[in-house]
């Protein structure tokens, strides 16, 4: 009665719908190859430098304000070799950061975060002199737990030990 209603052109003749099977068959991912040189990506090697993180750096080098070896660089993805390349941004030679690692026994009423919102007492006040680097916590404890907390800049040490693929036991 609803094709009736409808205008019931079709009405008393069998339903039909076009249907497509999906295809449930797994897809290769992608093959990405290491660069057989020392190069890194623009973006990464402005993070490592500390200034910013690499999204942020993305933001800085689209607006036109990183430059490689004198020329202007706006192409997301490109390529520099630390060793060679010469990077500037606001007029300041860019250089990576040493890396850094801080263990830490977090006393109680502490939260493991770089900033609060709440403006509640982050583990950041108690390594804020430690050292002239950005580093951040490598993991969570609860604001009640005490106990071992490490703190770094190094983000290749951070995703083995954080990332479910690696199954580093906290």
């Amino acid at each position: 009665s609803e094709r009736k209603a409808a205008g019931g052109a079709n009405y008393g003749k069998p339903f039909k719908k076009e249907y497509k099977k999906p295809s449930y068959g797994k897809r290769a991912a992608p093959v990405r190859k290491a660069p057989e040189d020392d190069s890194v990506r623009l973006n990464k090697f402005i993070a490592n430098t500390g200034i910013c993180s690499r999204r942020e750096a993305d933001e800085l080098i689209t607006a036109g304000a990183v430059t490689v070896n004198g020329q202007i660089t706006t192409e997301l993805g490109y390529r520099i070799d630390p060793t060679v390349d010469v990077v500037h941004y606001g007029g300041q030679l860019l250089r990576s950061e040493k890396l850094r690692y801080i263990l830490l026994n977090k006393p109680k009423d502490y939260i493991t975060t770089t900033e609060d919102p709440h403006e509640r007492k982050t583990v950041m006040e108690l390594v804020k002199d430690a050292c002239k680097e950005r580093i951040y916590p490598v993991g969570r404890l609860d604001r009640s737990t005490i106990g071992l907390l490490l703190l770094t800049n190094d983000g290749e040490l951070t995703k083995k030990l954080t990332h479910p693929k690696y199954e580093i036991k906290k």
